[in-house]
């Protein structure tokens, strides 16, 4: 080589709330786009500042100084100030693929708006990247990724090289190896800089393919080097063959990918997620700190992505308005919390506190979305007397238990104080499916009582009602769409009013025709049996759903067990056990125990406590007909400091690796960690489910919003699942000066966690273990309903897919159009040809990027679009409706 281009980025990394809250990050980024606009406009030659990549940091400055919007716009279509691609910079393991997506969606938008849109996948500080990352970028139009963390120079690999997805879709990758601040302030002395940019030369020389090399001007809420234009000047005079130029991450791109093209090299390929832990540098102890976040974000979610935007897509198709400002709102609103110092939960306290009522907002806007989208659904349906509607956000039939709440008037709206009309009093009803057989369901309570009642053109008013609280199996309810029930008011109904026990339990077990649970002494056994003969048992598995706390002296990034660790399993304590549910629906245990942990952890002396105290844990555990899932709901009351608290299940199963869900993918990941990876976590992200498995039989164990597993290296091939991890600082080790404490990250007080049990013949795939996962994780809904004419019958499927393997990930109204997106994506390892996606009401289809941009035709007949579906392939369609 003749000699190297030094791109030299100016830039700030900017992370919205970390070890200060966004008010007072917010407060220096005012400052910081103030002085860099003061730059820019005396300073010709300062070319370029790059804004992390992130659109919010436009929004949250206007919001301060809106009289400067005018000047941005100009400088970003002048291409002094780079935007883009992103909303912000989330962590994409903590949060789903669907997220992931919509910040580039909404990044791409907001940096047009403003006048240039910067394609580059930039990923500066996610702590590892996720495996489908090259094919969404590539969905965006993007063929690039600059990354920070996931991938360390080991042997002789270089910085540069091909990244690529399960699906093949591949972006030239750059790891800045030496971080985003290699060159973080040049010296204004001429020599001096010489010798700095030399340095940093020679650094990065012998790690590079290319005579293209990236120096990244700047760090976490650095402002901009004011006369570094001078520097680069005086600078490149004396470099020789060498030379500095300001410049982009787009032109380093250029002439990186240029480079690469002239000398001919060969990158080396690497597929799939870059979470490489050699040395501790995914910090990967934040995938279980504050557990209680990434719950309030699965939560979030699920509302967003499976009820609230689907259900108002299907009521757009029947006439009403898609409500597309709400719902960029609310997305806008959580990725607020999806930033890596966010939701990863590696900030002060104050930050997590304000990141709750966030988290509640959402909730409470997509709830109402829902029940509205649900009130216009029901009201289409022609019904005949009182009825109820069970609705199905997933895209295959399914059967499982529902709990409704059934109201009904017993008198008449007053203003002051309502009263009951003892000739509409009435004690029971019957339920009735669409073929007016008499359906079954447990009686949970019944009861009169009073209620407020609003609408728009009146005062509040009171109002009794009857209310039932009831437990129903509703079965066969068909793909996105609904099943109708009818109501009967009747004065009495024996036999489903919960008085009179099921056979789901006998001789202290629980059992249906799947599985049989039983709890002995504290041992939890759970026995899969054979569908044809269910006195024949295939599979048992044991000592299930114990509690193991271990030591944790670490801080918010980092798990660090104590050397001298004591480690606690509730395995021989003896739980009080009560049968608390019986009906011919479900059945549940009740187990109570108190678990002795150690109170704190000593730093200095790397221990734990001698000094005990005493945890209450209560456990439900759920058998239910026609389900083959054992639901576990647990209650934690910890008391203790510095410690993780896990629950783990021995799969019996010999197997060298495991499987998890992911974002548009199943990992399959290592049992253990490689030799060399002295300092490395052995733990990894989920999203709904792990599975160990082989081709014989498998334990899955489902999740609600707990995103950290383990499967142990021992006989038993134990899955661990962690429910708590308790530090008390952000980083560091001893008592410094600069140590920032957080005490509300020990967790203490009262904690809930969801998860099931699905013991299944055959490996993943064969036993289809997305759907149980996502059945745990997305419950039906009820939406009730009086009689009315319409045009929709009493069973109805709005969206259809032919095969199971294919997950719809979003139904929703494009961005930028009135067509209907629906996004899916093949789950499993085998292709499918010519899979058919319907969508009633559709007149036509075009296949398009995840951008929403129309890339093709679809073959589309009968409301239906028939398409090829390879492995693990992400698949965007736009459906033009009525």
């Amino acid at each position: 080589m003749s000699g190297y281009t030094m791109h030299v980025i100016s830039h700030t990394h900017w992370d919205r709330e970390w070890y200060r809250t966004f008010q007072g990050f917010r407060i220096r980024l005012v400052d910081l786009v103030d002085n860099l606009l003061e730059i820019l406009e005396n300073e010709p030659d300062f070319k370029y500042f790059n804004f992390d990549g992130q659109t919010i940091v436009l929004e949250d400055y206007l919001e301060i100084r809106p009289d400067k919007r005018a000047i941005i716009e100009k400088h970003i279509k002048d291409g002094r100030i780079l935007v883009g691609p992103w909303y912000q910079l989330n962590d994409e393991f903590l949060v789903s693929g669907e997220s992931t997506i919509r910040s580039l969606l909404i990044g791409h938008r907001i940096a047009k708006e403003f006048g240039s849109i910067m394609k580059v996948g930039y990923l500066p500080d996610q702590f590892g990247n996720i495996s489908q990352m090259p094919q969404i970028f590539q969905g965006f139009g993007i063929d690039n990724a600059i990354f920070g963390r996931g991938l360390q120079l080991a042997g002789d690999r270089k910085m540069e090289f091909i990244w690529e997805s399960p699906d093949s879709s591949k972006v030239i990758a750059s790891l800045m190896a030496f971080w985003y601040n290699n060159a973080q302030r040049f010296p204004e002395d001429t020599d001096a800089a010489v010798e700095y940019t030399l340095n940093i030369r020679d650094m990065m020389k012998n790690v590079s393919h290319s005579d293209q090399l990236l120096l990244m001007n700047g760090v976490d809420h650095l402002e901009a080097q004011p006369g570094l234009s001078d520097i680069i000047s005086r600078a490149n005079k004396k470099l020789g063959d060498d030379k500095l130029v300001h410049s982009t991450m787009p032109n380093y791109i250029e002439a990186l990918k240029e480079s690469i093209k002239s000398s001919k090299i060969e990158l080396d390929t690497i597929k799939g997620e870059l979470r490489e832990d050699r040395s501790s540098s995914i910090l990967a102890g934040t995938l279980s700190t504050r557990m209680y976040l990434k719950q309030a974000n699965e939560r979030c979610q699920t509302s967003l992505e499976k009820y609230s935007e689907p259900a108002s897509i299907f009521a757009y198709t029947l006439g009403a308005k898609y409500p597309q400002d709400y719902m960029k709102y609310t997305w806008k609103l959580l990725m607020h919390n999806h930033p890596h110092d966010s939701i990863c939960g590696c900030s002060l306290d104050q930050v997590h506190k304000e990141m709750m009522p966030r988290f509640e907002q959402v909730e409470q806007i997509s709830t109402e979305l829902a029940k509205r989208a649900l009130k216009t659904i029901t009201d289409n349906i022609k019904t005949e007397s009182d009825s109820f509607v069970v609705y199905n956000p997933l895209n295959w039939e399914r059967t499982d238990k529902v709990c409704a709440t059934l109201d009904f008037p017993i008198g008449d709206p007053d203003r002051g104080a309502p009263k009951i009309d003892p000739a509409r009093a009435f004690n029971m009803i019957r339920i009735r499916d669409d073929k007016g057989n008499e359906v079954p369901f447990a009686l949970k309570s019944a009861k009169n009582t009073p209620i407020t009642i609003y609408a728009p053109d009146k005062l509040p008013l009171g109002l009794w009602i009857r209310r039932f609280e009831i437990e129903m199996l509703a079965e066969n309810i068909p793909s996105c769409g609904y099943k109708t029930y009818s109501i009967e008011k009747c004065q009495s109904k024996a036999g489903y009013d919960g008085t009179v026990a099921g056979d789901l339990y006998w001789d202290n077990t629980l059992a249906n025709e799947f599985v049989r649970l039983s709890v002995r002494d504290g041992n939890i056994s759970i026995e899969r049996l054979d569908m044809t003969d269910e006195d024949t048992i295939i599979d048992i598995y044991d000592n299930l759903n114990i509690f193991e706390s271990v030591g944790d002296i670490g801080d918010e990034y980092l798990h660090n067990r104590p050397v001298d660790n004591i480690t606690v399993a509730s395995i021989d304590i003896n739980p009080q056990i009560s049968i608390i549910n019986r009906d011919p629906i479900s059945a549940t245990f009740k187990i109570d125990m108190e678990i002795e942990i150690p109170e704190c952890g000593d730093r200095i002396n790397s221990t734990r406590s001698t000094k005990m105290v005493s945890c209450p844990i209560t456990t439900y555990l759920t058998v239910t007909r026609g389900v083959p899932r054992v639901d576990v709901h647990t209650i934690v009351t910890n008391k203790a400091k510095d410690h993780r608290l896990r629950v783990l299940f021995p799969s019996g199963i010999e197997a060298n690796t495991s499987f998890a869900d992911g974002q548009f993918d199943v990992l399959e990941r290592s049992i253990g960690l490689p030799k060399e990876y002295v300092n490395g976590s052995p733990f990894y992200p989920q999203q709904r489910w792990v599975d160990v498995c082989d081709d014989e039989r498998g334990l899955c164990i489902i999740n609600k919003g707990l995103t950290e597993y383990e499967v142990y290296q021992d006989e038993g091939r134990t899955i661990a699942v962690t429910l708590l991890r308790c530090v008390d600082r952000i980083s560091g080790g001893g008592e410094t000066g600069g140590l920032l404490l957080t005490p509300e990250a020990q967790c203490i007080g009262e904690y809930s966690f969801d998860y099931a049990i699905y013991p299944h013949a055959g490996d993943w795939q064969t036993a289809e273990v997305w759907k149980q996962a996502n059945q745990h994780n997305v419950p039906m809904m009820i939406a009730q309903t009086g009689a009315h004419d319409g045009k929709l019958p009493l069973v109805y499927s709005f969206l259809e897919t032919s095969h199971s393997q294919l997950i719809v990930s979003a139904v929703k109204k494009a961005e930028d159009s009135n067509m209907v997106v629906v996004r899916f994506y093949n789950t499993t390892e085998s292709d499918i040809s010519n899979a058919a996606i319907k969508l009633k009401g559709a007149f036509d289809a075009k296949l398009l990027n995840l951008n929403e941009e129309v890339i093709g035709d679809a073959a589309f007949k009968d409301e239906t679009v028939t398409i090829d579906s390879p492995s693990k392939k992400i698949i965007t369609l736009g459906f033009v409706v009525e």
